[in-house]
């Protein structure tokens, strides 16, 4: 698979999803689609209107529309309602939510998403067999339609409509390039197709014998949350109940496919083969498997048996649930996957090898899990007390989840608690008892490193790595955490330690990330708490590290957003407004005769400026007010405030013919999917600095940079940084301000000559 194809289907997937046709489009609603060289139409279903991940679902093959229809059915879907499916499709789920096949695919293609960002997630079910990744030729043509449905959504012509609906549904014909196909629509209905019947070798002969025994029996066969290694095959649980005790009478897992296993432990159901031992037929069943009612109704009903398929029944649900968590309940336990993987814990890891050096650091953490779980003192009040100077560690756990306060708390207990001054660390306690050697090496590295607090100068989500600059003793280090490159932004800052494992490094959570605002306080907070900087220190006071959870509470809590403004000082809000345009050749005419109107012929698009005049603090030339564009016989014009909305909206209705619509407006921090944009707008593509460019801002920082030492600065108390450095708390409060600032956002290749300033100062490291 090529990167350039997973590359158009995520593109594709969002092109849609910016469509919101969840808000048209209900559960029940669908469309249909054919294509070249497939000979049954497609049913497609649009996901989200219920509440559930937005996303869309294409039924395939002879037995779609049967699909689509069970799935809707009002009465709710049998329990094999989906096993004859033939499904293609995605949802847009969070990158950390999706499965490792999934996410191994987007890297496998050098595609890194964030942990919380939102892709698709692309899933494949063929008939009778379990969820996978879609293949190559099933993502071309999921890109086609994808592709096709924009495009007839953008002409009006997708509309919604049921099944059942008198004129049909809405039926997409595409031709050509996946990438950029022909689209027709029209209308028309579909009829499911009969099901191939299912044959069993149950006859009259083989119950005759049985008593009719007064009786309401529940039969179903919902999923099992199980699988059959090497087997693809969807695997299902025949479960029979006595509706009156809901007494279990049989529960057999069985694959799809053979049914006749299914119906033959019914059978012997009948014939008392189950542990109530209730032998004889019950006058009344009533299935949510459709596959076992068709297969033994009209057998049973004559024998006097009174059958009815019913999709739901509750009694069957709630017993397949406590299955499943019983199911789950009987994985091995940490202990037992020690115990499995000790043939392979025996010996180090080569100083290369980053995969067993990670699973062995895997070990050590479920190994710190356990030893946390089965002991007392993670909740006993003096060690909550002394990493997080408060007894309420419910709140921190509330507050905090997300940025992994728990992972740094149960670390700080096993590496540095003594619940009495002579007792040992539960490390310590670990080591005694010996562990396996990569084990005892990474625990060991982990007990010699320093936590501090790192800027992170660099990261690279293709390598899996993060580069650290240590904020509070100086240094670089360069950590392997692949989560971490993939969610990380450079110039945040880590409360964390980081230890060597073979030639790489590993990190461990200490305390909470802080922002760019936030360091410098949290720097002066832990001075004032009387943390030592130096590595000893640091590891002696590494419960005070644990003390900025409450500070970042507090600081949260007292302090104010910065006032986001453009170069006019007004407060910044995106304005999408809409024109129509009688005459779009006068208009464009009157656009390019305008003195503050700059065309782009290449994009066909219009840049509203202005003159920087003697403006100061503004570097580059003009000043970029607004995008404008013409689609169709409407203009859209796109700003960033109020001001310049009310501005550009008179001048361009005293055009000739123009005449406004509407206007939509978002704040910066509105998610990206509540964006109101009008999609037919291009987005304008990142402006690239040329190599010059970037050599001329570089030195416009460095200048500044270096103007800065003798610079009075007001957290000096007016000391320049040169004048602060004449003392020794100068100094390190002076080395703190340079080693956390933050380098420009754009381009990313420019940086702060930090090690030229501290040369200069003379407080090189």
């Amino acid at each position: 698979m090529t990167k350039d194809l997973m590359q158009d289907v995520v593109q594709a997937c969002n092109e849609f999803r910016k469509r919101q046709l969840w808000q048209r489009f209900s559960n029940f609603d669908c469309f249909a689609v054919r294509v070249p060289g497939i000979d049954d139409p497609m049913i497609g279903v649009v996901m989200g209107a219920a509440g559930e991940r937005y996303g869309l679902v294409l039924y395939r093959g002879p037995q779609a529309v049967a699909g689509v229809l069970a799935l809707t059915d009002e009465a709710g879907p049998g329990d094999d309602a989906c096993d004859d499916s033939d499904m293609l499709g995605f949802d847009m789920e969070a990158f950390g939510n999706h499965s490792p096949d999934s996410q191994a695919l987007y890297r496998g293609v050098g595609i890194h998403p964030r942990h919380d960002e939102r892709v698709p997630d692309l899933l494949a079910k063929p008939p009778r067999r379990c969820m996978r990744l879609p293949d190559e030729t099933e993502l071309v043509l999921l890109l086609m339609v994808l592709n096709g449905l924009v495009r007839a959504d953008r002409r009006r012509l997708l509309k919604p409509a049921r099944l059942s609906d008198r004129g049909g549904i809405c039926c997409l014909t595409l031709e050509g390039e996946a990438a950029n196909p022909t689209v027709l629509v029209t209308r028309e209905e579909f009829t499911p197709r009969s099901a191939a019947p299912i044959v069993t070798s149950l006859s009259l002969t083989d119950l005759r014998d049985l008593e009719l025994l007064d009786m309401s029996w529940l039969v179903g066969a919902p999923l099992a949350p199980a699988g059959i290694e090497d087997e693809d095959r969807t695997v299902r649980l025949l479960l029979v109940v006595d509706e009156a005790s809901e007494l279990v009478l049989c529960g057999l897992p069985f694959v799809s496919g053979e049914e006749e296993e299914a119906v033959r432990a019914l059978v012997g159901t009948f014939r008392g083969h189950s542990p109530a031992g209730c032998r004889g037929v019950p006058r009344r069943m009533v299935f949510s498997s459709r596959m076992l009612y068709e297969a033994m109704a009209p057998t049973l009903r004559k024998l006097g048996v009174t059958c009815r398929y019913q999709p739901t029944v509750p009694e069957l649900k709630r017993m397949a649930a406590e299955f499943a968590k019983y199911m789950d309940e009987q994985e091995p336990s940490h202990d037992a996957c020690f115990a499995n993987e000790a043939s392979g814990a025996e010996s180090l890891p080569a100083p290369d090898d980053l995969a067993g050096w990670k699973e062995a650091d895997r070990r050590l953490a479920h190994r710190f899990a356990e030893i946390t779980r089965d002991s007392d003192v993670t909740q006993s009040t003096r060690a909550v007390r002394r990493y997080f100077d408060d007894e309420d560690i419910g709140s921190f756990y509330r507050n905090h989840h997300e940025r992994g306060v728990v992972a740094a708390y149960l670390s700080w207990v096993v590496l540095y608690y003594r619940p009495r001054k002579t007792s040992a660390t539960l490390a310590e306690q670990l080591l005694a008892e010996g562990l396996p050697p990569a084990e005892d090496v990474l625990l060991r590295a982990r007990l010699e490193a320093h936590p501090t607090i790192y800027r992170v100068a660099g990261h690279d989500p293709r390598a899996g790595t993060v580069d650290l600059e240590d904020v509070l003793l100086g240094g670089s280090v360069t950590a392997h955490d692949r989560l971490l490159s993939e969610n990380i932004s450079d110039n945040v800052f880590l409360v964390i330690r980081v230890y060597p494992a073979g030639q790489f490094h590993f990190l461990d959570l200490a305390g909470p990330p802080l922002g760019m605002g936030m360091v410098d306080a949290a720097v002066a907070f832990l001075r004032d708490c009387g943390l030592t900087f130096t590595r000893e220190g640091l590891k002696r006071g590494a419960h005070k590290l644990g003390w900025l959870w409450g500070w970042c509470d507090d600081w949260e809590a007292t302090s104010r957003p910065p006032r986001l403004c453009n170069t006019d000082g007004d407060k910044i809000l995106l304005h999408t407004a809409s024109f129509a345009v009688a005459d779009p050749v006068a208009t464009r005419q009157a656009l390019r005769d305008r003195h503050d109107i700059e065309p782009d012929e290449e994009e066909d698009t219009f840049t509203w400026f202005r003159d920087k005049g003697d403006s100061p603090g503004l570097f580059g030339g003009n000043i970029s007010l607004g995008r404008i564009e013409l689609i169709g016989d409407e203009l859209v014009l796109t700003v960033n405030s109020a001001p310049r909305f009310e501005t550009a909206r008179q001048w361009l209705t005293e055009l000739p013919g123009v005449t406004f619509l509407k206007v939509t407006t978002r704040g910066l921090d509105s998610p990206a999917e509540d964006i109101p944009l009008d999609d037919r707008l291009r987005a304008p593509e990142p402006a690239e600095l040329s190599p010059d460019m970037v050599t001329a801002v570089q030195e416009m920082i460095d200048q500044h940079s270096m103007a800065w030492i003798d610079t009075p600065l007001p957290v000096l108390g007016g000391q320049t940084p040169r004048e602060a450095c004449r003392t020794r708390a100068g100094r390190d409060q002076v080395t703190i301000l340079i080693r956390t600032m933050p380098d420009p956002m754009r381009p990313a290749s420019v940086r702060v000559p930090r090690k030229a300033m501290l040369r200069e100062l003379g407080l090189e490291t």
